[in-house]
């Protein structure tokens, strides 16, 4: 279900939304299944669960050797020994208001940036608000095009509003492959070949995300 953009951020979340270890038994039995003609984009969405998993408050056991843990363990008890107990405040810390407008903000240039796919014919514009599920940026926009071609023109008039209208410059990929990222920090942009959309289903994966209510039309549906 679809939220409106001035409900959007009164969502809260819980750490139910994180990754379950059933979950990462599907991923690993769906990827052992893959070809080897997706080798990079298979690396891409390594890296994406990789950064997933690393913000995630939940850390299995057996993902720690426990001489490393053990380690890790007496080096706190030294410091505590050392120094007694420690109050530490980040000093970059935000105030709740400003962190809402933040947000905000995000979402106006997330909004302006599918405005832009959607004017050169992208389809199936998702729009999804994933910061309480990952630590690394708060919203993905995830597109279709059926060429190449059009993934270049949907890249290069991002990029262009990015960066003149906001002054933002995307990281991520360079020329047009059939999964292209543009990484803006608080915004990801994936730009998918209709194949590459079905086979990484970023939408399942992020299934707890909130799907953010674009204010335009929407004409083109993928697979519909």
């Amino acid at each position: 279900m679809a939220t409106s953009l001035s409900a959007s951020f009164q969502i809260r979340f819980s750490a139910s939304s994180l990754l379950s270890p059933h979950d990462l038994c599907h991923l690993s039995a769906h990827a052992n299944g893959w070809k080897s003609s997706h080798m990079a984009e298979s690396y891409k969405l390594g890296r994406t669960i990789q950064r997933s998993l690393r913000g995630s408050s939940v850390v299995s056991p057996m993902a720690l050797a426990a001489n490393r843990s053990q380690d890790t363990d007496d080096m706190y008890d030294d410091l505590f020994k050392k120094f007694g107990k420690v109050v530490y405040k980040s000093s970059d810390q935000k105030s709740p208001t400003a962190e809402v407008d933040d947000d905000a903000e995000c979402l106006a240039f997330a909004v302006a940036l599918a405005k832009i796919a959607s004017d050169v014919k992208a389809a199936d514009i998702k729009l999804l608000f994933v910061k309480p599920l990952v630590y690394w940026t708060k919203f993905f926009l995830i597109t279709t095009a059926f060429s190449r071609p059009q993934i270049d023109a949907i890249r290069t008039r991002i990029n262009d509003l990015a960066e003149k209208q906001y002054g933002k410059f995307a990281t991520g990929d360079t020329k047009a492959n059939s999964w292209t990222l543009l990484d803006f920090g608080d915004v990801v942009v994936h730009i998918f070949l209709p194949e590459q959309r079905e086979i990484y289903n970023l939408e399942e994966f992020y299934a707890n995300a909130t799907l953010i209510e674009l204010p335009f039309e929407n004409q083109q549906r993928f697979g519909r």
